[in-house]
């Protein structure tokens, strides 16, 4: 294997690992999101739950 091929090589590595690494930004920034979105709608529920009762007393 010449220079020229390891050095191809450790640009297509670099490359994915690069992939990998936006990939899992993504993943968290997702799954930050999915648990916020939940959370809104578990308070707005309670919300909801508060509301229906102070009104039927």
């Amino acid at each position: 294997m010449n220079i020229n091929q390891v050095r191809e090589q450790l640009h297509q590595l670099i490359e994915e690992i690069d992939d990998i690494y936006v990939l899992n930004g993504l993943y968290r920034n997702l799954l930050a999101d999915k648990n916020q979105r939940e959370e809104y709608e578990r308070e707005q529920l309670e919300k909801a739950k508060k509301k229906g009762r102070s009104t039927s007393r």
